[in-house]
């Protein structure tokens, strides 16, 4: 049986970055047919089965993926343009961005900006942006988001599941999170 950890990272490089070797078709606001999807899956795990690919969409407790009727999509995370039809929300006061260590000054000097996605994720909790971080760094440095001060000033931030979005935040914003 393939593990769902597996399933749940090749949805997300099927539904985010679109991959030439194995096309979907997408609407506007970022849905593919599930049957399709489920078909790409299903050439890379033929042992997989439809319910197990299902089961890894419905029960992310990142809420990663969205399944409506015969469409599926990705919540965030895209590297292309997607209409994810998000509402301006207020955020808390402080948001976290955890990188590698070696882009922490530059990021505090120019700002964060979504290097190749739609959007900056942006974590509610210290510890889960510093496990974004260690995927790059086993030391990760965190950015600490002045989350509502930005949002006053007119940044938009958008809710997706356990995370917030923004297209980018001014280095005005910013500062680096000491323990």
């Amino acid at each position: 049986m393939v593990p769902p950890e597996r399933i749940s990272r090749f949805l997300s490089y099927l539904l985010r970055h679109r991959p030439k070797d194995r096309p979907l078709s997408f609407d506007p606001w970022g849905f593919a047919g599930w049957e399709e999807v489920a078909a790409r899956v299903r050439e890379r795990f033929p042992e997989t089965t439809e319910e197990q690919i299902r089961a890894v969409i419905q029960d992310s407790d990142k809420q990663r993926f969205e399944l409506r009727k015969d469409q599926v999509r990705a919540t965030y995370g895209h590297s292309f343009p997607v209409d994810l039809g998000r509402q301006n929300v207020e955020p808390p006061a402080e948001l976290y961005h955890g990188t590698a260590r070696d882009l922490a000054q530059s990021i505090l000097r120019e700002g964060l900006r979504p290097r190749g996605r739609q959007h900056v994720h942006l974590s509610t909790i210290l510890d889960d942006a510093m496990a974004v971080g260690r995927r790059r760094d086993p030391f990760p440095a965190i950015i600490v988001v002045a989350a509502k001060a930005a949002h006053d000033r007119g940044v938009r931030f958008y809710s997706s599941g356990p995370l917030f979005l923004v297209e980018s935040v001014s280095a005005e914003f910013l500062s680096l999170y000491r323990c």
